[in-house]
């Protein structure tokens, strides 16, 4: 194929990617993402922020302790914003995963073919690599830059060190996570081009300035967090019946090979999933070497975290390669290590783009063939989610029952399934609320000087201390003084 042409085939692969996976949400007339996860306050920060746009969102006063918040993905939450004041909410977050989805297909074609691999394949594999999809599930719009990345670390390997010192400096506007995997990837790639050639420092120096440049704007807000202790990570439970989700501090073992679905049984959890994938593996072992398969099993390790686990069970051995990643500047900053994964399986997917192509000088059209074997496997077998899931637009109806209390009261929300969901539910209702973003538990209830909210189980038991609720709706009441 002309090489004029592939830009155009990856971005119409990666529409038709992104039809498959926002699909349900546009005929449900919902938001891309799962109500188990954090679509609810992704959503939420987007939707002030529409109302503050232009101005870049820097915090809210809508929730406890959102004032001075910073926001991890700055720049897509603002172009979100932007784009609801032409489209609505609803349709402004669905059109920023599928903008995502293009975006990684074009990054991938373009890693593929950097890497010397079938851009074909590397347009349908990046965007459908297991742990991104449980990004998108879980509403984390901090890594739907994966595209940039993928184009930081093809630039990388060119050596256009400047175009890649930029590319890794917007990425610390979409999340730091994602800037941190680029200047790791970009590192390794330089060690090695000036091992083979010291021609290449001026242009690394170039591009270290600009990525040091726009990655000290971005990460500005954070001075203060990022000074703090390394964060206090979730104890794994004793076993964890959801290990090939990985929704807790790393990722298990048996996660990276473990095929079939999850039913999480409308569990509040994030996905992580690690899953390899066989076909990605057998065709990488065809277009590997060493170098990549000895960053697919370091990332791999890494992702593991602190303590190492097994189908679900901590085995009480410690990861000594998480020791050594935590000596890395930010390297201890994950409270989730299994998103170390977004690299590795990147690196792993470029590998196995190679192998397409090398597949692909006997019949061009195996590389085709191995492309759909991918997305079947994903579809069918992987525990990422294509389609997927929904998160229904629709506040409880017990929000509306507030506009007959007294102006003015703040709220607070006990016994939501999700924490954030009175997040989201705070457009419904427009007064200030006694939970936040890092206080989903506000507390004791004070309702002589506030409205107080409850659901499930927690409205029989309030009722008990306050007494008859002065409405009531399904499952939920609401008291006011």
């Amino acid at each position: 194929m002309p090489d004029e042409k592939r830009p155009l085939l990856a971005i119409a692969i990666g529409l038709v990617l992104a039809g498959l996976i926002t699909g349900p949400a546009l005929w449900q007339g919902g938001y891309v993402g799962s109500p188990g996860a954090e679509v609810y306050g992704h959503a939420w920060v987007q939707a002030w922020a529409a109302d503050a746009w232009p101005a870049w969102p820097t915090g809210t006063s809508l929730a406890a302790g959102a004032a001075s918040w910073p926001i991890l993905d700055g720049l897509p939450t603002w172009l979100a914003a932007g784009l609801a004041q032409v489209v609505g909410l609803r349709a402004a977050w669905n059109l920023l995963i599928a903008a995502g989805v293009v975006l990684a297909a074009f990054g991938g074609a373009r890693l593929a073919s950097a890497a010397g691999g079938a851009p074909l394949f590397g347009a349908v594999a990046v965007p459908l690599m297991p742990s991104w999809l449980g990004s998108i599930t879980s509403g984390l719009t901090e890594d739907l830059g994966i595209g940039l990345l993928a184009l930081a670390v093809a630039a990388g390997i060119e050596g256009r060190w400047v175009r890649a010192g930029i590319l890794a400096g917007l990425l610390a506007f979409c999340g730091l996570y994602l800037a941190w995997f680029a200047g790791m990837a970009l590192a390794v790639l330089g060690a090695r081009a000036l091992v083979q050639s010291r021609d290449h420092w001026r242009g690394m120096l170039g591009g270290a300035f600009f990525a040091g440049v726009l990655v000290s704007a971005a990460a500005a807000p954070f001075a203060s967090q990022l000074g703090e202790p390394t964060p206090a990570r979730p104890r794994a439970p004793t076993a964890e019946p959801l290990w090939a989700l990985n929704p807790w501090r790393g990722a298990d073992v048996a996660s990276f090979v473990a095929v079939g679905k999850v039913d999480t049984d409308e569990a509040v959890v994030r996905e992580h999933p690690t899953y390899l994938g066989y076909s990605t593996i057998i065709l990488a072992v065809v277009g590997g070497g060493p170098a990549g398969w000895a960053a697919v099993a370091g990332c791999g390790l890494a992702s593991m975290g602190d303590e190492v686990s097994v189908a679900g069970k901590p085995t009480g051995l410690h990861n000594p390669v998480a020791s050594v990643l935590h000596m890395i500047p930010m390297g201890d900053r994950f409270r989730n290590h299994a998103r170390i994964m977004l690299l590795g399986q990147l690196v792993l997917v470029t590998m196995a783009a190679r192998g397409a192509a090398r597949l692909a000088r006997n019949r061009r059209s195996l590389a085709g063939v191995a492309a759909a074997v991918v997305v079947a496997e994903v579809i069918l077998a992987s525990p990422g989610r294509a389609p997927a899931p929904v998160t229904l637009a629709d506040s409880p109806a017990i929000y509306a029952e507030l506009s007959n209390a007294p102006a003015g009261l703040p709220v607070r929300v006990v016994g939501a399934q999700n924490p954030q969901a009175p997040l989201f539910d705070q457009r419904a209702h427009g007064r200030i609320l006694r939970n936040g973003p890092n206080r989903p538990d506000p507390g004791r209830p004070r309702p002589d000087e506030e409205i107080v909210v409850a659901f499930g189980e927690a409205v029989a038991r309030l009722q008990g201390e306050l007494g008859p609720p002065d409405a009531t709706v399904a499952d939920a009441a609401a008291w006011w003084p």
